[in-house]
C-alpha cells in the first residue's frame, strides 16, 4: 500500500534513518564549543545578551556557522568549499565502521537548515536552546523522534528560566518556534490530540506576543490543517489551509517555499476526499512554487514530484504514476551512489503502481534491487528490508510461486515476531498471507487456524480502540481489518462443503462485525464531549489520549520501544484503569464499546422448527488477489441443523447494477417481472420449503429490493409462501423483545409549510394521514402530539424526546455522491457531504425552501435550524424508548450502501439515536395507497396486533384494492 506524504512548513520529508549514535557525537562536539549558561547569568547580565546578538552579527563560522546556516542558506554553502562549517565536517567525514554507517549523505544536512530556522534568533537567547533546536532538527529529519521529543523537552524548559520582558521581537519568535517544533514531534508519533494542544498553544502565543499577520503563524495553521486532516476533519483543513495562503499572500509570500508545502497538503487534501482533478491542479502549483526557490533536482522538491506521483497513483493513472516514479529513480540513480535508500522506496512506489495496473514483469527486479539497496545500507533484520521482503513474497503468492512465497514469508513473519511482537499490523498480515498460501495448497486446517489467529487479533484491536476513535478514523481502521475479513470469507464458502464448521464461523464472525462503523460509540461520544460532566470530560480525553499512544506504540519494534523506555505493559494497564472509570462515571460508555458476543447457537436458540434465519453476505472473490468478481453468500441457520446451509448467487456485480436497475424500472412501470425473482432469490427460496417465518438480514443490493414482493413464476408473491421479518443483523432476534408499549406517547410530523417559492410540492395527502392516524392512536389512549405547517419545524423536532410511536409524512431525499456539486448541499460544505453519505439523506421540514434556495445562490445557510433534517442530525435525538419510527415519506429507504453496514441514511440514524424497528419506503409512493396502508396499520396495531404483524395484515389489505408490487410493496419494516 503506497502511503501519502504530508509536509509541514519546520519538518521536510524523511527517507532516511541514521543511527542515533551520530547524532549523540554530534550533540556531544557542539555542546564543547559552547559554554553552558545558568539562569542568573542568562536573566541578569546584559552583556551576554549583547555577546550573543554580537557573534549572530559577526556569523562567527567557527563556533556558531551550523546555527546561522538555519537562516541563511547562503553563508553555509559559502563556506561549503572551505569546509569551516561544523557540520559539513560532521556530514563528510563521519562514518561508524562499528555501527556501520557510511559517510553522511550531506543532502539530509541541506534539508535541516531549510527546516529549522529557529536557531537563527535562538542564538539571541541561549547557544543550548540554540544547539537542541538545531539537533531536534536533525533528529526529526532521521526519524529518531524519541531523540528530538527529549532534546525538545530540554529546550522547552530553558524558555522558562527567559524573562518575557527582556525579550524583543526575533527572540520571542524564536521561543515560539521551538513550542511549534515540539508540536510537529508529537504529530510524527501520532498523538494528535496533544500535538494539536501545542499548536493551540502556539498559535495564541504568537498572535499575542508577535501579532495577527505572522508569517511565522502561516506555517502554524499548515500545521493545524495537517492535523485536522489525518483526523478526517477535512473541511476545518481546508479552512486553516485557507488561512495560511492568506497570510502568506499578506506578506508577499507568494511562490515561496512555505506556499508550496501548504498547496501540496492542499493536494493531499484533494485526494483524499477522491478530488483528483483538483488534487493533480494543486500539486503541479506546488512544484511550479518549489522550482522558482529550490534547485529542480534538490530533495525537498523531488518530494512534491513524489506526492504527484502518488496522487496519480490514487487516482488509478497509472501510466502517469509510473512515469513520474522512474524519472525520479533516474533523477537519484545520476545523483546519489546506487545503495541510495531514496531510491529503494521510490522503486517500491513503482512496484506497487506496476502491480496495480496488471504489469508485474518488472515487479520481482524492481524489490530485488531495493533489497539490495537496503541490505548494503542496513541489514537483512532492518525493518525496511524486512517489509520490502515482505512486498516480494506477496509478489511470488500473485504469480503463483507458492513455495518461493511460502519461503519468503516463513522467514519475514519470524524477524516481524522477533522486531515487533504478536500484536503488530505488519506480523499479522504475515500469518494472513501465510494463510493465504495454505489455502491455495489446499491445506484447509492450516489456512484456518491462521486466519482465526489474525481476526481474532484484529477485532481485540477493534474492541479496544474503537471507543477512542472518530468515526473517520474508525473507517480507515476498519478499510486495513475488512479485506481480512473478506479473504476469509471467500475461503470459508469456497470451502464449506467438505468442512461446514468455517461457515458457522464466517456465520459468526458476521454477527460480531455487522454494521460495526455506525454504532451506539457516536453517539456516547457526542453526549460525552457536550455533557456538564467536567470530570467524565477530562478522563474520557485522557482515555482517548492513552488509546491513541498504545496503538501508535503497537507499531513500534521492540527496539524502538527499549531505546525509548517505552513500557507498553504500564500504559496499557494505565488505560485499563481510565476505562474501568469512565465505566463507573457512564453506563451509555460501559456498553458501547464491546462488540457484540451473540453467535449462531443463541440464534437458533430463538427459532421454531418452521423458523429460518439468514445472514446476506456479498464479497469479492478472492484468488490471489481481490478480483471484480462479486458474489452474495446466504447462510441460511435452521434450528435442526448444526451448520448454516450455503446459497451463492454468482455474477453479485451485475445484480448491483443492471438487474437492480431493471427491477426498479419494472416496479415503477407495473410490468410483469419475469427476470428479478430468478436473479435474486430463486435458488434460496428452494432452500426455504415448509418454513413459515424467515428472519432475513441483508447486505448490498438487498437493502434495495423487496425480497417479499418478488413473483414467482407461479404469480404468487415470495410473501404468499412465509412472512419475511427483515433485520439489521439476524442477533437482534436475540434481543429482548418490549412487552406493549415503552409509554403511550406519540408525535406526528407533516404537512409542512415548505415556503412559498416552489421548489417543493405541497403534501396535502399528509395532513389526511396524520389526522387520520393521531385520531387513531388518540383513541387508545396516547398522549398524542401533532406538528404540522408552520408547526412542523426542524427546532420542535429536535425537542423529541422518546416517544413510544414518532410519525413523519413529508418529503424525504438522498442525494448520491455523484449529485453533489457547488459550494453547499442544503447549507453544508460539499466536501463534507461527499465524505459523509448522512449528511446527504435527510427530511424537509417547515421552511426548507428558504435553505435550498439560498444554497443554490451560494448564500451561507445556518445548517441548525434551516428545515432540513439531515440523517446526522437525526443521531444526536433521544428516542431510546422508541418503539416506532414511521418514515412515511418517499424513498426513506434509500442512502449508500456500505457492504458489511448497511445503508447509511434515514433508517440507520434513526436506529442510532435508539428506535427499536423501522417503517421506510423503497421507491416514491403513492399518496393514496400509503394513506391507506398507514390508516389500517394503525387500526390493526392498535387493535392488540404485534407491530409486525399489523403491518404485514395492512400490506395484504392494500394488495387487495392495488395489487401490484408498486403500491404495496413500497414499504418495508426493519427490525
Amino acid at each position: 500500500m503506497i502511503r501519502i506524504l504530508f509536509l509541514l512548513v519546520l519538518l521536510s520529508i524523511s527517507f532516511t534513518t541514521y543511527s542515533q549514535g551520530f547524532l549523540k557525537k554530534l550533540k556531544e562536539a557542539v555542546e564543547e564549543q559552547v559554554e553552558e549558561v545558568d539562569a542568573e547569568s542568562l536573566m541578569n547580565k546584559d552583556d551576554r545578551m549583547a555577546e550573543f546578538r554580537s557573534k549572530q552579527l559577526e556569523k562567527d563560522t567557527s563556533n556558531y556557522n551550523y546555527i546561522f546556516s538555519q537562516g541563511n542558506r547562503a553563508s553555509f554553502f559559502a563556506n561549503r568549499e572551505g569546509k569551516e562549517s561544523l557540520l559539513l565536517t560532521f556530514a563528510k567525514n563521519y562514518e561508524d565502521e562499528e555501527e556501520g554507517v557510511e559517510a553522511v549523505d550531506l543532502e539530509i544536512y541541506e534539508q535541516a537548515f531549510d527546516a529549522n530556522r529557529a536557531g537563527e534568533m535562538s542564538i539571541y537567547i541561549n547557544p543550548i536552546v540554540a544547539n537542541t533546536n538545531f539537533i531536534e532538527a536533525l533528529s526529526l529529519l532521521t526519524n529518531e523522534f524519541g531523540v528530538s521529543e527529549a532534546l525538545l523537552d530540554s529546550a522547552f524548559d530553558i524558555t522558562k528560566l527567559v524573562n518575557m520582558d527582556t525579550l524583543n521581537l526575533p527572540e520571542k519568535y524564536a521561543l515560539g518556534k521551538t513550542i511549534a517544533n515540539i508540536s510537529i514531534v508529537i504529530h510524527a508519533e501520532g498523538k494528535y490530540d496533544l500535538s494539536e494542544a501545542f499548536i493551540n498553544q502556539t498559535t495564541k502565543y504568537f498572535q499575542e506576543e508577535i501579532g495577527e499577520r505572522s508569517i511565522a503563524l502561516a506555517s502554524l495553521y499548515n500545521n493545524h490543517g495537517v492535523i485536522a486532516q489525518s483526523q478526517g476533519r477535512y473541511t476545518e483543513a481546508e479552512n486553516y489551509f485557507d488561512q495560511s495562503e492568506e497570510i502568506i499572500r499578506s506578506n508577499e509570500r507568494v511562490g515561496s517555499i512555505s506556499h508550496a508545502i501548504i498547496t501540496s497538503n492542499r493536494a493531499l487534501l484533494y485526494n483524499e476526499v477522491g478530488q483528483y482533478e483538483e488534487a493533480k491542479s494543486a500539486i503541479t502549483e506546488a512544484i511550479d512554487m518549489a522550482s522558482g526557490e529550490l534547485r529542480s533536482k534538490g530533495r525537498d522538491n523531488v518530494s512534491f514530484q513524489i506526492n504527484q506521483g502518488l496522487i496519480h497513483y490514487s487516482a488509478g493513472e497509472y501510466e502517469t504514476a509510473e512515469q513520474i516514479f522512474r524519472g525520479i529513480i533516474e533523477l537519484k540513480e545520476k545523483r546519489f551512489a546506487k545503495n541510495q535508500t531514496d531510491v529503494g522506496n521510490v522503486k517500491n512506489y513503482l512496484a506497487s503502481t506496476l502491480m496495480e495496473s496488471g504489469k508485474p514483469s518488472e515487479v520481482a527486479e524492481l524489490l530485488s534491487d531495493a533489497l539490495r539497496i537496503f541490505e548494503k545500507k542496513y541489514n537483512t533484520d532492518h525493518p525496511a528490508y524486512i517489509k520490502t521482503a515482505h512486498n516480494l513474497a506477496r509478489y511470488q503468492l500473485f504469480v503463483g510461486n507458492l513455495p518461493e512465497a511460502e519461503r519468503l514469508l516463513k522467514e519475514v513473519n519470524l524477524k516481524y515476531e522477533d522486531l515487533f511482537g504478536e500484536k503488530h499490523p505488519d506480523y499479522l498480515s504475515s500469518v494472513e498471507d501465510l494463510a493465504v498460501v495454505a489455502w491455495k495448497q489446499n491445506n484447509v486446517a492450516q489456512a484456518t487456524t491462521r486466519f482465526e489467529q489474525v481476526i481474532a487479533s484484529s477485532l481485540q484491536l477493534v474492541e479496544d480502540y474503537f471507543g477512542a476513535m472518530s468515526e473517520y478514523e474508525k473507517g480507515q481502521y476498519w478499510a486495513k481489518v475488512r479485506p481480512s475479513l473478506l479473504k476469509f470469507f471467500s475461503f470459508a464458502v469456497e470451502n464449506g462443503a467438505e468442512n461446514p464448521s468455517l461457515l458457522t464461523k464466517m456465520y459468526n464472525i458476521h454477527l460480531k462485525t455487522k454494521g460495526i462503523l455506525l454504532s451506539a460509540s457516536t453517539k456516547v461520544r457526542e453526549q460525552i464531549l457536550n455533557s456538564n460532566d467536567e470530570q467524565l470530560k477530562t478522563t474520557y480525553k485522557k482515555w482517548v489520549e492513552a488509546k491513541e499512544s498504545l496503538i501508535h506504540y503497537y507499531s513500534f519494534s521492540k527496539e524502538q520501544l527499549s531505546e525509548q523506555k517505552i513500557d507498553l505493559e504500564k500504559l496499557e494497564s494505565e488505560a485499563n484503569q481510565l476505562e474501568k472509570k469512565l465505566n463507573s462515571l457512564s453506563a451509555a460508555f460501559a456498553n458501547s464499546n464491546k462488540l457484540p458476543t451473540t453467535t449462531l447457537a443463541d440464534v437458533k436458540s430463538k427459532l421454531r422448527s418452521t423458523d429460518a434465519a439468514i445472514e446476506i453476505i456479498g464479497y469479492p472473490v478472492f484468488d490471489r488477489s481481490f478480483t471484480a468478481d462479486k458474489k452474495y453468500a446466504f447462510l441460511i441457520a435452521d434450528p435442526s441443523l448444526t451448520h448454516p446451509k450455503l446459497v451463492v448467487i454468482e455474477g453479485g456485480q451485475d445484480l448491483d447494477t443492471k438487474y437492480a436497475k431493471a427491477y426498479l424500472n419494472m416496479v415503477r412501470l407495473k410490468a410483469q417481472d419475469r427476470i428479478t425473482y430468478d436473479k435474486f432469490w430463486k435458488s434460496v427460496d428452494i432452500e426455504l420449503s415448509g418454513k413459515q417465518n424467515v428472519y432475513l438480514s441483508l447486505d448490498g443490493i438487498y437493502f434495495q429490493v423487496n425480497v417479499g414482493a418478488l413473483q414467482r413464476p407461479d404469480g404468487s408473491f415470495v410473501s404468499d409462501a412465509f412472512d419475511l421479518h427483515l433485520y439489521t443483523s439476524t442477533r437482534d432476534l436475540v434481543k429482548p423483545k418490549s412487552a406493549g408499549f415503552a409509554s403511550k406517547k406519540a408525535d406526528f410530523f407533516g404537512y409542512p409549510d415548505f415556503g412559498a417559492k416552489g421548489l417543493l410540492a405541497a403534501l396535502p395527502g399528509t395532513k389526511a394521514e396524520i389526522e387520520a392516524a393521531s385520531q387513531i392512536t388518540r383513541t387508545k389512549g396516547f398522549a398524542t402530539n401533532t406538528y404540522m405547517q408552520s408547526q412542523a419545524t426542524e427546532a420542535k423536532f429536535k425537542e423529541i424526546t422518546s416517544p413510544s410511536l414518532l410519525h413523519i409524512a413529508t418529503h424525504g431525499f438522498f442525494l448520491p455522491e455523484s449529485k453533489t456539486s457547488g459550494e453547499k448541499v442544503f447549507g453544508v460544505e460539499v466536501n463534507q457531504a461527499k465524505d459523509n453519505p448522512l449528511l446527504r439523506s435527510g427530511l424537509m421540514l417547515a421552511d426548507a425552501e428558504q435553505t435550498m434556495g439560498a444554497a443554490t445562490q451560494g448564500t451561507e445557510v445556518n445548517t441548525a435550524n434551516n428545515g432540513v433534517l439531515t440523517a446526522y442530525e437525526v443521531i444526536t435525538l433521544d428516542l431510546k424508548n422508541t418503539d416506532l419510527v414511521v418514515l412515511s415519506a418517499c424513498e426513506t429507504g434509500l442512502g449508500e450502501i456500505k457492504a458489511g453496514e448497511g445503508v447509511y441514511g434515514l433508517q440507520r440514524a434513526f436506529q442510532v439515536a435508539g428506535a427499536e424497528s423501522v417503517i421506510m419506503s423503497l421507491w416514491k409512493v403513492s399518496d393514496e395507497a400509503t394513506m391507506q396502508l398507514m390508516t389500517n396499520f394503525y387500526k390493526e396495531w392498535m387493535g392488540g396486533k404485534p407491530k409486525e404483524e399489523a403491518f404485514f395484515a395492512a400490506q395484504r389489505m392494500l394488495r387487495a384494492s392495488f395489487p401490484e408490487p408498486y403500491y404495496w410493496g413500497a414499504f418495508v419494516m426493519l427490525n
